[in-house]
């Protein structure tokens, strides 16, 4: 009797159970197809590029220069501390971050034919374009794609160098312009359901070359910044760091532009402050487009990245400029700031990150496959939490472009975690630092005996990088034949 009525209540608890799991599933059913009806909402990409911007100019980072609004970006995101561009000059830098691709393979820097057919149709704007994103650009453009801009952008608005423009009937400076033009869009952008990506580009902290009294421009409410500091001498720049230093870079345009930017004790004080003011002026400007943001309602789901297009020698054995490959030619900031992303706050990461890993970081964050030419790696793994991400240990980099006007020795280098090796291969001077025992890169160890099998790794690795990336040039750009300046 027991056995019978333990038998009817099992059989009615398993239908019970059964009755219950099947309602379970349809909610499940449902709650699935809820969720892919509502796709999540795809972020705008908001990239912010600085002229001559170093690495270690941030504030954050900094005892003298302010740049309040770059600092809450580097605090609430993810900041790179071994950030590098692949070529230290802004056109090919551009072209650079635009293709995903370093320049001995694209071929663009200043007085060569524009970017090919196939390397401008995988621009990021472009293929952004494609995968229903709205694209801006806004400010310093300078380099040359092939078709027409109408193809990659629907808001362009390129800028040549100016201290000051007109908008709404106002006399604006330059850098504040760029910011007004990129709220505009902003603004425009909220009356469409498609998410955007924008470039702003701003000239500044790049000095006005023929304006050698002043060099450096600023909003005036900027002048008194800086008045009451002194700068510390830069590093390695002894009359002794110059004499030690090959006759070509003596006599090439980075010595030029440092008899009317850092020649004196005086004038050195004068242009640093000069440059610090222009950089405050572009964390400003930052701080006007995040304003915007919030206005807008934007902010929340609009992912920033701030670098700089190349870095700058301020006065290091007595030079101005960049193109070469020490330190402050090659090191840039750069910071990525999702909001989306409560966990990141303020992380830093050290491994090597460089320019042609910004166009694939992007379209990751679009959610669109980056194509197979691109020669960088998406950053976002770096971003998240992962801390066994496959990653690079070394890079390739070089500056191709000489000038008739002035000298501009040309150079490719490696460099490693350890090492750098730069050859500037025109001028039959090479150049061997070991980056853990001299951070400074004060004694070139090239050509000396004890570091002769090493300086033959570095160069063997040089040849198979120049090899490997002119051998993934598009049919386009081989058929142009030899760069001019190659070997």
């Amino acid at each position: 009797m027991i056995n019978t009525r333990f038998k009817k209540c099992a059989m009615v608890l398993a239908v019970a159970i059964l009755s219950a799991c099947s309602n379970g599933q349809q909610t499940d059913k449902q709650a699935t197809a809820d969720i892919q009806q509502k796709p999540v909402k795809k972020p705008n990409i908001l990239f912010i590029l600085a002229d001559d911007h170093r690495w270690d100019l941030i504030g954050k980072y900094h005892p003298i220069v302010k740049t309040p609004n770059i600092d809450k970006l580097a605090d609430q995101g993810t900041v790179f501390k071994n950030a590098f561009v692949t070529t230290p000059i802004c056109a090919s830098s551009r072209v650079s971050i635009l293709t995903g691709l370093t320049e001995r393979t694209h071929d663009f820097t200043f007085a060569q034919p524009a970017t090919g057919a196939e390397e401008s149709a995988l621009t990021y704007p472009s293929v952004l374009k494609q995968n229903g994103y709205q694209s801006a650009f806004v400010g310093k453009y300078e380099i040359k794609l092939s078709g027409e801009d109408s193809e990659r952008f629907d808001y362009f608005k390129p800028l040549l160098q100016a201290k000051t423009e007109q908008y709404k009937g106002k006399e604006l400076p330059q850098t504040y312009y760029i910011a007004e033009l990129a709220k505009d869009f902003i603004h425009q952008s909220k009356s469409s359901d498609k998410p955007w990506v924008m470039a702003v580009n701003f000239w500044n902290p790049h000095a006005h070359d023929r304006d050698e009294e002043l060099q450096f421009h600023y909003p005036e409410e900027f002048e008194s910044w800086y008045q009451d500091v002194e700068i510390p001498p830069a590093k390695l720049s002894s009359d002794a760091d110059f004499a030690a230093l090959p006759e070509p870079l003596k006599q090439s345009a980075a010595r030029i532009r440092w008899q009317f930017r850092f020649g004196s004790p005086e004038l050195y004080q004068k242009m640093t402050k000069r440059h610090y003011r222009a950089i405050s002026s572009v964390d400003k400007a930052v701080g006007m487009i995040y304003q915007s943001l919030e206005a807008q309602g934007m902010a929340d789901n609009t992912v920033i990245i701030y670098t700089g297009d190349n870095g700058y020698a301020m006065n290091e054995r007595q030079l101005a400029g960049k193109w070469y490959g020490w330190e402050e030619d090659l090191r840039v900031p750069l910071i990525i700031y999702d909001p989306r992303n409560r966990q990141a706050g303020g992380k830093e990461v050290e491994k090597l990150a460089l320019n042609i890993d910004i166009t694939p970081t992007i379209l990751d964050y679009a959610g669109v496959d980056a194509p197979k030419s691109y020669q960088g790696q998406s950053l976002l793994p770096l971003v998240g939490q992962a801390n066994d991400v496959n990653w690079r240990d070394e890079f390739f980099f070089e500056h191709m472009y000489q000038p008739k006007r002035f000298l501009i020795p040309p150079m490719a280098g490696v460099r490693t975690e350890q090492w750098k090796y730069v050859d500037f291969y025109k001028h039959d001077h090479v150049q061997l630092y070991n980056l853990v025992e001299d951070p400074q890169e004060q004694f070139n160890l090239a050509n000396h005996p004890d570091y002769a099998h090493q300086q033959q790794q570095m160069a063997e690795k040089l040849a198979g990088y120049i090899r490997k990336y002119e051998a993934a040039r598009s049919d386009e750009v081989k058929a142009r034949g030899q760069y001019p300046n190659s070997q």
